[in-house]
């Protein structure tokens, strides 16, 4: 059989610009990999786990300059547009709404699914076994600075905020300083309404377009990444603290896997798109979620795909996507009302309508106040909604630890997806091109 020779040319062309690596089989094929190198060859894994972090590395760099960028620029535009006053109008409704939903629906299903209720005793004596063997740990970690941070008022947060230096923000990748800060500038770039200001909304385009094509590059090399961080993750597991909370996990599973389709529907209604173009859409942000448990890794790519693939305008986008997932935190408030609803169960304590209603605007602020967060304070987060209904999270919070490798990114998935879903409902579709910032 003779090969056509142009189509000899293409498939050459196609594997030397790499576009392969972009395509599910590499996703797919990194992922079995990992698996099997994760569970079979542990030792090789833990060699593997710089090579990730490295690549997270690189991700994580691009963030915060494509968020001060993004924010800085879109408020100014948007404050120098005549519908401002409309956005954020939506931006104040939908945020609340979907948090209370998030919420609200989760405590639903958690009371359904009951993964704290009717445990066998063989499970009971694991996980006492599991809290017993983990007492000086856990003791090291309670002593230390994590309950003087988790214990701090709304007042010492609130200032918190308040970038004493831009720079020294940037530096420690204080993620939460620097969105205030853009937030702050881009008000005052918009109120200014002269045109010495354009200069800096340029400036702020280049930064946006140069980091943004770093990032497109680094989606090339995905399946290695991918390979490092899961193949790491999977040697780090134990399948014994997963099967004791095998209940926990599998109620877990199945709540996101409810918000990340619901979230899609929300998708695609608002896009007006086929639901194949959706899906092919959010595939991207979705691996990136699974595979760097980094929200802010996935940034970029979010914003991307729904104005690029999804033709949402840019504009709205680029403002409303870093308010979502920063702030927002939809994971991690559905996380946090799934957990306290376990332990509720845990401990036998009856689910009333005032019970139910501490979970879930708890665990909102909960979640909203892991922003910036990262490692075990994270999860110490907990206790704000279990100490107004007077449950021990020192006695459950090794459970909480020893799972999280497992649960982290999913949580990351439905901070990521849900804030995409948020931002398709806030912003309008694009007028049948790309619209950039400052030149629309």
């Amino acid at each position: 059989m003779t090969i056509n020779p142009a189509t000899k040319q293409q498939f050459w062309s196609n594997t030397l610009s790499l576009k392969w690596l972009r395509s599910p089989w590499a996703i797919l094929i990194s992922v079995a990999l990992a698996i099997y190198v994760g569970t079979t060859h542990q030792e090789f894994a833990i060699l593997l786990a710089p090579l990730g972090n490295f690549y997270l590395g690189l991700l994580k760099m691009c963030v915060l300059p494509i968020l001060l960028a993004a924010i800085t620029t879109s408020i100014g535009r948007l404050m120098q547009s005549s519908n401002a006053a409309q956005y954020i109008k939506r931006i104040l409704v939908i945020f609340p709404l979907g948090l209370l939903s998030a919420s609200g629906l989760t405590v639903i299903l958690a009371a359904m699914m009951g993964p704290g209720r009717n445990l066998s005793t063989k499970t009971l004596e694991s996980l006492g076994v599991l809290v017993n063997n983990s007492g000086i740990d856990l003791e090291m970690a309670l002593t230390g600075p994590i309950p003087e941070e988790s214990s701090r008022g709304m007042a010492s947060f609130l200032i918190s905020l308040v970038p004493e230096n831009i720079f020294n923000a940037l530096s420690q990748g204080e993620t939460l300083k620097v969105l205030i800060f853009s937030i702050i500038v881009g008000i005052s770039l918009g109120l200014i309404r002269d045109r010495v200001t354009e200069p800096c909304f340029d400036i702020l385009e280049a930064i946006y377009k140069t980091f943004n094509q770093l990032i497109d590059w680094l989606t090339m090399i995905l399946p290695l990444g991918l390979f490092s961080l899961l193949a790491y993750q999977l040697s780090q597991q134990g399948l014994d603290v997963m099967l004791s909370m095998i209940n926990f996990v599998i109620a877990t599973l199945v709540t996101f896997l409810v918000i990340y389709v619901l979230s899609t529907i929300v998708v695609w209604q608002q896009s007006k798109m086929s639901i194949i173009k959706v899906l092919s859409a959010l595939r991207e942000p979705t691996i990136l979620a699974l595979a760097t448990s980094s929200s802010l890794a996935c940034l970029p790519s979010a914003i991307a795909q729904l104005t690029e693939a999804l033709n949402f305008s840019r504009q709205t986008v680029n403002l409303v996507t870093p308010l979502s997932i920063t702030l927002c935190r939809f994971g991690s408030v559905i996380y946090f009302a799934l957990g306290s609803v376990f332990v509720m169960q845990l401990y036998d304590k009856p689910i009333g309508p005032v019970s139910i209603m501490v979970v879930i605007v708890g665990s909102i602020f909960a979640g909203m106040a892991t922003a910036g967060v990262t490692g075990i304070l994270t999860l110490t987060m907990l206790g704000i909604v279990l100490e107004p209904l007077q449950l021990p999270l020192e006695a459950v919070l090794v459970l909480f630890v020893a799972i999280d490798p497992i649960m982290d990114p999913f949580r990351t998935l439905g901070i990521v997806h849900t804030g995409i879903a948020t931002t398709a409902v806030i912003a309008d579709k694009s007028s049948g091109k790309t619209i950039i910032p400052g030149l629309n």
